[in-house]
């Protein structure tokens, strides 16, 4: 059974600056909509299956890597929160407060 998606309110800022920079960045929003999309699609798969992404320092924190994204979760029986979406190509500071 899947699980349910909870995003926390920075992981939708993050979602939101991502797609608003490739859309300014590429005066359309044709890739905005396909990492959108990659998005809701790994997000469905850890959905069902939410002990596949990698574990980080914090033991109730994971990361599934998605393109060039690393996405932050924690789970428990019923609800997969999304707790952050980061470019993985970002400033390693930036990266290492999510996994510690």
């Amino acid at each position: 059974m899947a699980l349910e998606i909870v995003w926390t309110e920075n992981a939708y800022k993050h979602l939101e600056d991502i797609l608003s920079y490739w859309d300014k960045r590429n005066g359309s929003n044709i890739y905005s909509k396909k990492l959108y999309k990659l998005f809701q699609n790994g997000l469905m798969v850890l959905s069902r299956f939410p002990d596949s992404g990698a574990k980080t320092n914090n033991t109730s924190i994971r990361k599934k890597t998605l393109k060039d994204y690393f996405v932050y979760y924690s789970f428990d029986e019923k609800i997969l929160t999304v707790l952050g979406i980061v470019d993985m190509r970002r400033n390693p500071n930036f990266i290492e407060k999510f996994e510690s």
